[in-house]
């Protein structure tokens, strides 16, 4: 098929670690992928498909410049992942507020007259604050975080949005994510490379929970999303997978399935403000709307992502 007949999908965030994989698992679905990017040069993510997409540059946090971007563009669906205060190094709370609340309001507005079937914004399961039970998208949110209280302030006015202009946006809220190309500072990278180089891992003390949920279910949900447009829109959709592990769990999980150890340090690594003993999805809605399920569980998950790891350990070093 040629390039200009497939279906056009824009995606913000691209150079990010779902963003990149989302957008390979795109580009598999034959989909005209186009990204937003600030600079010319690529992501290190996307830089072995960079010829198989169409590179805008352009910020969302710039209405003019993103207003010209899209309506060059014209995309058939909007996918939404560009973001700022995820990582623990990500405290500017100016940035947290202008990347996510007005660069959400920039999109929005910007893509306003475009007859998109399906814009998915995407939210984060840090809108809910502490809960002792699993989290339904109907529960009342209780952000313990500025990017939380960002992140849910983007959702809410996504929803509003599509109810007053009539327009088929939704949120896909996700859990953990972990998988190839992961941010290097993030839990799940820190501890696969000190397993393989054999470095001391260092854990919080206590028993923090994740629903921890690999990347390719992740992007398995935004595929099926795409196709239900109006028949979702303002809806809010957990994406995890429904259990909780401890850090200890998981890192006991991985010395498993690889048949390898290497020393542990717990209390070495400290307590952050909205670490939990408790932070699990439910995944109910999102099984019956999108008929979708996680395909891997942790074990399968974990392994996946530390043979590729081992393959392309250059990257984090």
């Amino acid at each position: 098929m040629n390039r200009k007949n497939k279906r056009r999908v824009f995606v913000t965030g691209a150079g990010g670690f779902i963003g990149a994989n989302l957008t390979r698992k795109l580009l598999k679905q034959n989909f005209n992928v186009h990204i937003l990017c600030r600079t010319e040069e690529i992501s290190w993510r996307l830089r072995n498909v960079s010829q198989l997409i169409t590179i805008h540059v352009g910020d969302i946090t710039n209405f003019k410049l993103l207003h010209r971007v899209l309506q060059k563009a014209q995309p058939d669906y909007i996918i939404h992942l560009a973001a700022y205060g995820a990582y623990h190094y990500q405290t500017d709370l100016n940035k947290i507020i202008k990347v996510n609340i007005e660069g959400t309001k920039n999109l929005l507005e910007a893509s306003k007259n475009i007859a998109y079937k399906c814009f998915i914004n995407t939210g984060s399961s840090s809108e809910y604050g502490f809960k002792d039970k699993p989290m339904k998208e109907d529960d009342f949110c209780n952000p313990v975080s500025f990017y939380g209280t960002a992140k849910l302030t983007a959702t809410q006015m996504c929803k509003v949005f599509a109810q007053i202009n009539n327009k088929p946006i939704i949120t896909l809220r996700l859990f953990s994510v972990y998988g190839p190309y992961e941010e290097r500072g993030r839990f799940v990278p820190i501890i696969i490379k000190s397993l393989i180089i054999g470095d001391t891992i260092n854990l919080t003390q206590g028993n923090i929970r994740r629903d921890f949920i690999y990347i390719d279910d992740v992007s398995n949900a935004y595929i099926k999303a795409l196709d239900l447009g109006f028949r979702m829109r303002g809806k809010i959709l957990n994406i995890g997978v429904g259990k909780e592990y401890t850090n200890d769990q998981l890192v006991k999980k991985l010395f498993k399935i690889t048949n390898k150890k290497t020393r542990i340090e717990k209390g070495a690594y400290p307590k952050r403000a909205w670490d939990t003993k408790h932070w699990r999805a439910d995944i109910s809605n999102a099984k019956k709307i999108l008929s979708w399920n996680p395909k891997f569980d942790l074990t399968n998950g974990l392994l996946a992502t530390y043979s590729w790891f081992e393959k392309n350990l250059d990257f984090y070093n």
